[in-house]
């Protein structure tokens, strides 16, 4: 879903060698046995992805444990802007420099991909039938798996949960609730909702929370009568989503100047106390108990759409790893992957960036916070929007609500909801995006 430059990437270091110390005798002892069978020749695997700082003290230590077990080959991580990754990958694969691995965004972002053969096939791997179903169909274009889904995240409302604790906030169960929360929290001289939108992507957070409650939990189907003609974002629950966007900024709800702070500056509010609520995903508990190891943080849903059905969650796929079909290290690329896939690894990737299983035989220990709102994820979810999304329309949405934002009521709800129309409708059957 995203990548950052994040904070005090030590901490997390020290945190996940503390995880690992259990485990370093078993994958050494391994590794002798194994150096054996491994070629001799010297390998080095180049990936490109967008999981940061928040991932990458984990990712590079699994890659030295990998390593230790296969002598020969060595993994080179090149970490890219989340809103850059997708133009970033297109002109590698234009200047025939792919890489080696690469990072693939679940769903319909893999489809041009895959059918201009870029991609490996992965569907014959040991490791793809331990998946969950909803994780390998994400994956998956015409019927065939073409990336290693490794965790699942979700949207809500993370909170100060000692700060709620210690002034009496309750957790609001409708939408009037939670703007009364915020009213209530501005009133004791705290920032409500922390925001940054320096960062393009973070755009989309808010709407993708509100979406699964007002649209897709009572017509599931809306993305396929998208694709159909049959429904817009002008005549939809979008246009109601986009002005309670922009009524929380109206009602001094987020902090002054959000279009100059960044997602880091975001992180830092709610984690030292400076703001009381952040609407994200669960991506970012990391970040914030780097920045301070002391904070109490939880997670709701956030309430809105209608109150008398339970209110559904964002949740998906959050980070894919494929292969470039054209690697000339195949193998080595597999068993990287066979790597990552085998239960105590992943589970170490998994209790370190604190994120959900998307396998059936991976059982992680969950952080509080996931474990508070794991109970609305059983009740329903539906995926990240651009999952379903046609390539290409994540990049609009981003430029979209940033200039709606910015807009100050010149840019008006209808000129916004129209752009995104058209764009669906340019992109929907059009695979020119991938070059």
């Amino acid at each position: 879903m995203k990548a950052t430059r994040g904070i005090g990437s030590v901490f997390m270091s020290i945190a996940i060698a503390a995880l690992l110390s259990a485990g370093c005798a078993d994958e050494t002892d391994r590794g002798a046995n194994n150096a054996e069978r491994t070629s001799p020749d010297a390998v080095t695997l180049r990936m490109v992805h967008w999981f940061g700082t928040e991932a990458g003290p984990v990712v590079s230590e699994i890659n030295e444990r990998f390593h230790r077990e296969y002598p020969n080959i060595s993994v080179e991580v090149e970490y890219a802007p989340v809103d850059q990754y997708q133009s970033i990958i297109r002109s590698r694969f234009v200047a025939g420099g792919a890489p080696d691995l690469l990072g693939v965004f679940p769903g319909k972002w893999q489809e041009p991909f895959a059918e201009a053969g870029f991609l490996m096939d992965l569907s014959g791997s040991d490791w793809a039938d331990r998946l969950k179903p909803d994780a390998r169909n994400t994956m998956t274009t015409g019927g065939k798996l073409y990336a290693m889904p490794v965790n699942r995240n979700a949207i809500g409302v993370l909170y100060d949960k000692g700060f709620f604790e210690r002034t009496g906030l309750d957790i609001p169960r409708t939408w009037n609730e939670f703007l009364s929360l915020c009213e209530t929290i501005k009133r004791k001289g705290r920032v409500p909702i922390a925001l940054g939108l320096k960062d393009q992507w973070v755009t989309q957070i808010i709407p993708y929370a509100m979406a699964p409650s007002a649209i897709y939990r009572d017509h599931p189907d809306f993305d396929a009568r998208m694709y159909a003609g049959k429904a817009s974002f002008s005549d939809s629950p979008w246009r109601a989503m986009l002005e309670d966007y922009a009524r929380l900024e109206k009602n001094g709800y987020f902090n002054e100047g959000f279009l100059g702070t960044t997602y880091d500056q975001m992180v830092q509010m709610l984690a030292t106390g400076k703001a009381a609520m952040m609407v994200m995903g669960n991506w970012s508990l990391g970040p914030i108990l780097l920045t301070n190891p002391n904070a109490e943080i939880g997670m709701f849903p956030l309430p809105y759409g209608d109150a008398d059905k339970p209110y559904w969650v964002s949740s998906g796929v959050s980070i894919g790893i494929g292969v470039s079909r054209t690697t000339p290290y195949p193998e080595e690329a597999k068993k990287y992957l066979a790597f990552w896939s085998r239960p105590e690894v992943n589970t170490l990737f998994l209790e370190g960036t604190k994120s959900f299983s998307v396998y059936r035989d991976v059982n992680p220990a969950l952080d509080p916070a996931l474990a508070e709102i794991e109970p609305a994820i059983r009740a329903g979810t539906y995926p990240f929007l651009d999952q379903n999304w046609p390539p290409g329309m994540q990049d609009k949405l981003f430029q979209v609500l940033q200039n709606w934002m910015a807009g100050g009521g010149k840019y008006s709800v209808g000129k916004a909801l129209s752009e995104l129309d058209k764009t669906f409708e340019e992109t929907k059957t059009n695979h020119d995006w991938v070059p």
